[in-house]
């Protein structure tokens, strides 16, 4: 273990001997300072509770089990809205969308009575009904090559209801709805719900508190920067903006950067470590070959590790203080982004290992890093193209596709996978069902599982060739 320090202080001596370094933790010192002046302030009751409902007409079956929604055409709209220290209290009043007498008549025919409200507390109630097709998974001459595609878009229908079944829905019923509404749309977990009475069904009056609304992420806020200098954006609900802050300009364009940069400091490592001089003193301690080799690569991720615990540790702790979100999901795209560096700095090393060339280990490292992401972006639309057929494609294409993508690390599904992890911790728990309608993300174990494989063969061939080269 102390000849491993000693390798990881000299990997360290080497990567702080010169300015990338410098520029790295300085544009993640500014990267959270920026973030940090950031402000969030929840909308005002009135603005904000017509855009929190938008998707009240979206349920979820079998009490907000199902994670298959329906849909129940209801208007909601809201009256006398008060902020209350930290929350808002108002009047709810749902009641069914106007339309002529001979659509109504239709709609009953077809199973949906004219009792929108009690109907869509049913809905929500009962067990999810039978499941709509997609409609591209069967249109003719529609591909279906991949078994693990889906085949259906996941979305049932109501269930069947008469006046009888309505009458069973009771004012609890109607409550917990409504409670369960704000929870999974607007990320309220705290709700009050008291029907009023004296109202003629099928309108629906309630007194409806809210509790602690400047940390829900469906709540829209207004977002400005440098403490309040800049002109706020207003009605961006924070789980979006947390989404955005963290997916994109951190894991997607940080990320980026990041890898970019270490690729250039750490390629140094090993061709420093293989000149005559070095290599001779070296090899001539008690240690492996192959052993001191291991460890120069593992020095090369315990620096992007620390790098990125700097970077990704600090916005989170920023984002928590200034937005009220303390969920520590994001911090998992530090190991991700270190495992997605390992794959990138395995191609260094033996490259290093065969030329001795820095320059040589940093154009093929980023060359490669460019070819696996155009891979996952092809892999991606051909999985598409499987199931909407959008373009002709010959059956030898996708074999290709496929293949490659077997074959090779899984660079864009790990991307995939650190940004699903960022919507689960930000975005209210409807808007990520209805995302997972429209999005197939791979598996951890087949991403992190191929990668492993290559970073090990790679590993494996740098250790031969370093192992038999005479120095």
């Amino acid at each position: 273990m102390r000849q491993f320090f000693a390798i990881l202080k000299d990997s360290f001596r080497e990567a702080v001997d010169g300015f990338v370094i410098y520029l790295m933790l300085a544009l993640s010192v500014l990267l959270v300072v920026v973030v940090a002046s950031i402000s969030f302030a929840p909308a005002p009751p009135d603005e904000a509770l017509p855009k929190v409902m938008q998707n009240f007409r979206m349920i979820f079956p079998d009490r907000g089990k199902s994670a298959a929604p329906t849909g129940v055409p209801v208007e909601y709209k809201t009256a006398d809205a008060e902020a209350t220290p930290n929350g808002a209290k108002f009047v709810l009043t749902a009641a069914s969308p106007k339309a002529p007498k001979s659509a109504t008549a239709d709609a009953e025919k077809d199973g949906a009575p004219a009792d929108g409200f009690r109907y869509a507390v049913y809905a929500w109630r009962e067990p999810a009904g039978e499941k709509n097709k997609n409609p591209f998974g069967n249109r003719p001459g529609g591909r279906n090559r991949n078994q693990n595609q889906r085949t259906d878009l996941e979305f049932v229908l109501p269930p069947p209801a008469t006046a009888a079944d309505l009458q069973t829905v009771t004012d609890a019923d109607m409550a917990a709805f409504i409670k369960d509404q704000f929870a999974t749309f607007a990320g309220v977990g705290d709700v009050t719900v008291t029907r009023r009475p004296g109202v003629a069904e099928p309108e629906y009056q309630f007194d409806v508190g809210l509790r602690d609304i400047s940390g829900a992420r469906g709540w829209p806020h207004a977002i400005s920067l440098f403490f309040g200098s800049v002109p706020p954006i207003k009605g961006v609900p924070l789980g979006q903006a947390l989404q955005f802050i963290e997916d994109v300009i951190v894991n997607g364009i940080g990320a980026a950067v990041t890898l970019m940069l270490s690729v250039v400091i750490t390629a140094f490592f090993i061709p420093n470590l293989l000149r005559k001089g070095s290599v001779d003193l070296l090899i001539s301690k008690p240690i492996g070959r192959s052993q001191l080799l291991v460890y120069k690569y593992v020095g090369g991720l315990t620096f992007i590790f620390l790098l990125s615990a700097v970077s990704i540790g600090g916005v989170w702790l920023a984002l928590a203080v200034r937005s009220g979100q303390w969920d520590p999901s994001f911090l998992l795209v530090i190991p991700v982004l270190t495992f997605t560096f390992a794959i990138l700095y395995a191609v260094s090393t033996v490259v290093a290992v065969f030329t001795r060339s820095a320059i040589a280990a940093i154009l093929v490292s980023l060359g490669f890093m460019l070819f696996l992401y155009i891979l996952g972006q092809v892999k991606s639309f051909f999985d598409m193209n499987k199931v909407t057929n959008i373009m002709e494609a010959p059956d030898w294409v996708y074999t290709v596709v496929d293949t490659a993508n077997n074959l090779l690390p899984r660079y864009k599904d790990l991307d995939k996978l650190t940004s699903k992890l960022v919507v689960d911790s930000t975005l209210t728990p409807g808007e990520v069902r209805l995302g997972g309608l429209l999005t197939d993300y791979p598996s951890w174990s087949g991403a992190i599982g191929v990668s492993v494989g290559f970073i090990a063969i790679m590993l494996a061939l740098s250790c031969w060739r370093f192992s038999r080269r005479d120095y």
